[in-house]
């Protein structure tokens, strides 16, 4: 299967884009669908999982690790931890659209968020997942 990420960062009036092109699996475990990979970044392989149901998890284990969740209905909070520690996050997702055929396994996923600390924001962010068998 093949998975395409692109994530647009805009932060301090600066804007950059990374993107990716990785094998990936798709399972369904227990009634949820998990799409994992592992991502390949300055000679890191990072793995990364997308939880896929009625909110959408983002787990990413790097130097950073990054745990997500994606929900338009409500606020979520994440704990990010960096080098310096751990920083408390909140996560407000403006848009949330995802497209699944479990069947084929194929898919798209459409997310813009906005990170917060202390009610501060932190940057702007969207993402565009696309997979195929």
């Amino acid at each position: 299967m093949r998975v395409k990420l692109t994530t647009t960062i805009r932060q301090d009036n600066q804007q950059e884009s990374f993107s990716f092109s990785e094998d990936g699996n798709f399972v369904e475990l227990n009634g949820k669908y998990y799409l994992r990979y592992i991502e390949h970044q300055n000679g890191q392989a990072i793995p990364v999982q997308f939880r896929l149901d009625s909110q959408v998890h983002l787990h990413r284990e790097g130097t950073m690790r990054t745990q997500l969740e994606f929900d338009q209905e409500k606020e979520t909070v994440t704990r990010y931890r960096t080098e310096y520690g751990v920083i408390c996050l909140e996560v407000v997702t403006k848009r949330l659209e995802k497209d699944l055929d479990p069947a084929v396994p194929m898919g798209h996923l459409n997310v813009d968020y906005v990170l917060k600390t202390g009610g501060q924001e932190v940057g702007n962010y969207q993402l565009q997942l696309q997979f195929k068998a």
